[in-house]
């Protein structure tokens, strides 16, 4: 897999959506590196085909099923695994199993790949507001991580791209609280002829732009 035939926003993308919805497995018998990546089967096939032709585009095809209402891409690759430990470290929680997301050397991300990992983040763990005519009112990620919140934030703000950040405690007890980011109505605009992210596709009627 040759990940360097994407653009740099191309690669954030694939960075980030795995943030948000992948997971990391490796068979040190078998010497197989997995990166599986779990959609919504209804709501997310123009995500799961968008993410395979980018796959195809740098020489890898993806092996795509259908499990209950979720359809799961997985991405047998070395290369691509190493990719992504490159760029995140996954530490687990003590007894959890959840793991902590930290991104590395984010002061080094250009724009380019750091729009594109936020578009990512945006078709795995978030959402485009529907606005009350048409068109959107801004964008809205969600994760259980402050740390990955923390970090997501400031490159945003690195960027200048204004945030709304705040900690959701609702739920049951038990649960972990949630960290939510909203990128306002009038960054997402200034951002939408750069934005690459099929959510914002749907809302805003056209493909986005490498």
């Amino acid at each position: 897999m040759e990940i360097e035939r994407l653009a740099l926003k191309e690669r954030g993308y694939l960075l980030g959506i795995t943030v948000g919805d992948g997971s990391l497995i490796r068979n040190t018998q078998r010497g197989e590196f997995l990166v599986k990546i779990a959609l919504d089967g209804l709501r997310d096939r123009d995500i799961s085909h968008f993410l395979s032709s980018l796959f195809e585009k740098c020489g890898k095809r993806v092996s795509v099923h259908a499990e209950r209402r979720m359809v799961i891409l997985r991405i047998w690759s070395r290369s691509f695994y190493s990719y992504v430990l490159e760029h995140v470290r996954f530490e687990k929680e003590g007894s959890s199993r959840h793991h902590m997301r930290l991104l590395l050397d984010v002061n080094d991300w250009d724009r380019g790949f750091t729009i594109g990992f936020i578009g990512g983040l945006i078709d795995s763990d978030g959402h485009i507001q529907r606005g009350k005519r048409n068109g959107h009112y801004g964008a809205v990620i969600t994760t259980s991580s402050a740390s990955l919140g923390d970090q997501v934030r400031d490159l945003c703000k690195a960027q200048h791209i204004n945030v709304l950040c705040r900690l959701d405690r609702r739920g049951k007890p038990d649960e972990r609280p949630r960290y939510i980011i909203r990128i306002p109505s009038g960054d997402l605009n200034s951002l939408c002829s750069e934005l690459l992210c099929m959510k914002h596709v749907r809302y805003h009627g056209g493909p986005g732009r490498i």
